[in-house]
């Protein structure tokens, strides 16, 4: 009987080997399908370029598409795969420019956030203020709380904005709960490929109604 690692081992890499033969067929330019359809039919995420076009100062091709991108660790060199999924995420939600590409696999990634909370207050101000908002969630609110919440509300980091979210849920009490019902009935009409921030919003304060019940 195979292990847990064993079989976490095969799936990883039968992912890289269909990443790898996606990237080919898709190299290859097959004309019998329009760029956008081939890319979803290979099972692509497709990308929102009113989103990119906010958030990337270039001149070059925005995608219509996401494909996985094998890759391999800068750190440890293992083989790794950035997954369509994620690349969405980190280009439409995290807002990362469009050039960047994922170099680190998790682990190397966990290691070196850990090194730089190390290093001193300010260091890794995402993590810094992320880590806030999941403490004031589990904290009544007072009025610094409050002002906070509503700067996190405002951040360029869309993480942030829905931990924001989260942390209003957490709370509860009339106003807080208003404003989530308003940011759920916000939500913009479309289709999968609009993903503007109305819609992470309307879906994040969803998400947080329903789980109020679970969290401690």
């Amino acid at each position: 009987m195979k292990s847990n690692k064993q079989r976490r081992a095969e799936i990883k890499a039968r992912r890289l080997e269909r990443a790898a033969a996606s990237a080919a067929r898709l190299r290859a330019k097959d004309v019998r399908l329009p760029q956008p359809d081939f890319g979803f039919a290979l099972g692509c995420e497709p990308a929102d370029r009113s989103v990119l076009k906010q958030y990337n100062n270039t001149y070059g091709v925005l995608p219509a598409f996401y494909v996985a991108r094998p890759f391999t660790c800068r750190d440890c060199g293992a083989e790794e795969l950035w997954t369509a999924k994620q690349q969405k995420w980190w280009y439409e939600v995290v807002h990362g420019h469009i050039d960047s590409r994922a170099v680190r696999c998790l682990a190397c990634r966990r290691a070196r956030r850990e090194r730089l909370r190390n290093t001193g207050p300010g260091a890794n101000l995402l993590g810094e203020q992320t880590d806030r908002l999941r403490a004031l969630g589990a904290t009544k609110p007072n009025a610094r709380a409050v002002a906070e919440v509503e700067a996190a509300l405002e951040s360029k980091w869309w993480s942030l904005r829905v931990l924001a979210i989260q942390t209003m849920a957490r709370w509860g009490g009339e106003s807080n709960l208003a404003k989530l019902h308003e940011l759920m009935t916000a939500r913009p009409a479309g289709g999968r490929r609009y993903f503007a921030w109305e819609r992470v919003a309307a879906d994040a304060a969803k998400s947080a109604l329903m789980n109020r019940e679970r969290w401690p």
